[in-house]
């Protein structure tokens, strides 16, 4: 998480819509990361296959989270306008505006970010507006996904954004 001398830092942006291609499911939590990389693995397949152009950092949406499951999209921008295919959705991540912050390392803590993320909005009077997402800068899809060679945890770089009204 980026860090200043009081905390992790916070930015307001306004973002276009980006068009994307994904993958959403409701999953069991316990099965969150086998999703994830199946979904990444669907989703670098179709672009090699469909010459659809990635354009930018894979993400994951979560449209919802409970206790024991969670809808969740798996996605990657893309250039043009690509068509759906079998699970692989033709979709958009939201313009507007929204508040993003960084998660420096592994993902057990990222709860620890979200949960100071949903106290920046208490703090600001902000709600949010839909689902957060999470894109992951320390790997891309432009190369097929292959965790044995992603770099080591500690190194992964997490932005955040949460639309609010």
């Amino acid at each position: 998480m980026t860090q200043q001398p009081h905390g992790p830092t916070f930015e307001i942006l306004h973002r276009g819509p980006r068009t994307t291609v994904s993958i959403r499911t409701t999953v069991a939590i316990a099965r969150l990361a086998e999703a994830q990389g199946e979904g990444f693995a669907e989703l670098w397949k179709y672009t090699q296959e469909s010459g659809v152009r990635v354009d930018g950092q894979p993400f994951v949406r979560y449209h919802t989270f409970t206790d024991g499951e969670t809808d969740v999209e798996v996605g990657v921008p893309v250039a043009g306008r690509p068509v759906s295919a079998g699970r692989v959705a033709a979709a958009e991540l939201p313009g507007g505006t929204a508040v993003a912050t960084w998660h420096l390392g592994s993902h057990d803590s990222l709860g620890e970010t979200y949960a100071l993320l949903d106290a920046w909005l208490k703090e600001h009077d902000r709600e949010p507006d839909g689902g957060a997402w999470e894109i992951y800068h320390w790997f891309d899809l432009d190369t097929q996904p292959d965790p044995a060679s992603w770099p080591a945890p500690e190194t992964w770089r997490t932005q955040l954004i949460q639309p609010i009204r």
